[in-house]
């Protein structure tokens, strides 16, 4: 039974009916963000070619390895930035609703992927390739 100030299917002792009795200390910040992750945000994991130095005009090899969310529903990224790091970054646009985007990258987007991965469905592979850039088997 439900009552107030505990959340459906958790017990005082345990988390039921989910498949997750060894997690029993689970932080819910990591399981939601996974959640937002999933439907609301891009993963970018992908290698390309740039020339950022002024005075080489030679191209080389660069990663980019990132996590975003972007939606217009502020508190959700205020949120964001307050709990995982980060700034809210608007993002006008003419004719619609502002946008707010919460962005962490490389090192920081490693540190978040390791501890959402076990709670996310749709983004995991992307997830467990930052994981596997930084720590290789």
């Amino acid at each position: 039974m439900c009552t107030p100030g505990t959340n459906v299917g958790e017990t005082d002792n345990e988390v039921q009916g989910t498949g997750m009795d060894e997690h029993k200390h689970v932080n819910y910040d990591f399981i939601y963000l996974a959640g937002l992750l999933d439907g609301e945000g891009c993963i970018t994991y992908k290698q390309y070619w740039d020339c950022k130095r002024k005075n080489r005009p030679r191209k080389y090899l660069c990663w980019r390895i990132q996590m975003e969310i972007v939606m217009t529903h502020k508190p959700t990224i205020q949120w964001c930035c307050d709990t995982f790091g980060g700034n809210l970054v608007l993002k006008p646009r003419k004719e619609y609703k502002m946008q707010y985007r919460w962005r962490r990258c490389f090192r920081d987007a490693f540190k978040i992927a390791k501890d959402i991965v076990p709670f996310a469905k749709t983004k995991r592979e992307k997830l467990q390739q930052i994981i596997n850039h930084y720590e290789p088997k």
